[in-house]
């Protein structure tokens, strides 16, 4: 029992330290290197199972903020997300998905994707993947004005586990309220992490404690 509690204390504290140790990172643009991000730190207590949501502001941009914990390795997560021949297998909101070219580590990569179960979407996004651990994408051109966020993947529980961060800002082609968007965003975080979860983490056998051993 003690021995559970302190593995458990453990894990929890290798979220805290992944998160402060995230607090001040900001994705690098083109569009915008040169501005003054801001970088003060969101305090977000990420729970073992379950997903949080934050707003931060980025230069003059507003990106939503989600967090999860997800039982395997960094590795096999930044594989899964990068592995676009199969992304339709792996997340329910893709109908389509395609690498048009790839220059200096940086993947043109196509999405045909459906929204609030009528909306079709289709965009290019430009995708570097050259960084460790991490994933940052910009707006080519398609369904959205603006399109730009990041992945960011830190070990915890020894690097059994991974503290997954997933930051988007969006601009529609058309009106809409800032909450409406967040709020859609938010949503889009809970599904795509869902399916990333389902994906990779490992089935776990359950274990019935009502069988003894009888000697």
């Amino acid at each position: 029992m003690r021995k559970s509690l302190a593995r458990s204390t453990a894990f929890g504290a290798a979220v805290i330290v992944s998160l402060l140790s995230f607090s001040a990172g900001a994705p690098v643009f083109a569009e915008t290197a040169q501005a003054n991000f801001s970088t003060k730190h969101i305090a977000m207590a990420v729970p073992l199972n379950g997903v949080v949501h934050a707003e931060q502001d980025m230069g003059r941009k507003t990106f939503v903020v989600s967090k999860t914990v997800i039982h395997a390795t960094p590795e096999k997560l930044f594989e899964i997300i990068t592995d676009y021949t199969n992304a339709v297998k792996y997340f329910t909101n893709l109908t389509d998905c395609q690498v048009l070219s790839e220059k200096n580590g940086v993947k043109n990569v196509r999405f045909h994707a459906k929204a609030s179960g009528i909306m079709k979407l289709d965009y290019v996004l430009a995708i570097d993947q050259s960084k460790p651990g991490r994933i940052e994408w910009t707006h080519v051109k398609g369904s959205f004005k603006a399109n730009e966020g990041y992945w960011q993947f830190s070990p915890v529980d020894n690097g059994k586990s991974t503290l997954v961060t997933y930051a988007k800002h969006v601009q529609p082609g058309f009106f809409a309220p800032k909450i409406f968007v967040h709020k859609t965003l938010k949503d889009t975080a809970e599904n795509i992490f869902r399916d990333l979860r389902r994906t990779a983490e490992a089935p776990r056998v359950a274990q019935d404690t009502s069988l003894k051993v009888v000697k």
